[in-house]
Formats: C-alpha cells, structure tokens, sequence
C-alpha cells in the first residue's frame, strides 16, 4: 500500500466489501494526514463512508486550524464548508478574531 494507490484500493475494498482491507487502508490514510491534505482526506472519507477516517481529519482539522487555513485545499473549499469548520466551537485558535 502506498499514498499512490491507497485511494484506489479502499475503493475496491469497498466494492468487494472487503473490511479488513477498508481498515487497513483507512488506518494508513490516517497515519498520513497533515494540515496540507486533511481537508481533501475529510472529503474522501466523507464520501466512502470511512467514520474513523473522517473523524480523525475532523479533529486535525480543529487541532491544526491555522496551518489548515494556509493550505490549497482550504482556498478550494466551499463556502458552506468553510462555515461549518469555522463554526464548530472546539477550533484551537488562540482567539476568536483569528477566525475571522
């Protein structure tokens, strides 16, 4: 398994409902997850139904708020996702005007 084809194979894992597999691949996802690629791993999750993997970037996302913001995946967010994130009240910020 490499962050290449990671992607790739939790998607057949899934169509062959192969869980082992979905752990596995999940479990290396979340090992990987940074502030410059957890914004895109959260979508992904998100999207295949990986709750582990989406709360896990989730909490980065929180945890990390003001590296994530200068990421490229933040400026490519949409306006309804920027608000949802900037609306949770757990963002570790040092104070609220950082937010804004």
């Amino acid at each position: 398994m490499t962050k290449e084809n990671v992607q790739v194979l939790l998607l057949a894992a899934n169509i062959l409902q192969l869980d082992f597999v979905i752990d596995a691949c999940s479990e290396f996802l979340q090992k990987q997850l940074d502030a410059s690629n957890c914004l895109g791993i959260r979508a992904f999750a998100d999207l295949h139904n990986c709750t582990e993997l989406l709360a896990s970037s989730e909490t980065l996302i929180k945890k990390q708020f003001l590296e994530v913001v200068k990421s490229d995946e933040f400026l490519s967010l949409s306006s309804e996702d920027v608000v949802k994130i900037i609306s949770s009240n757990d963002l570790a910020v040092p104070y609220e005007e950082k937010v804004s």
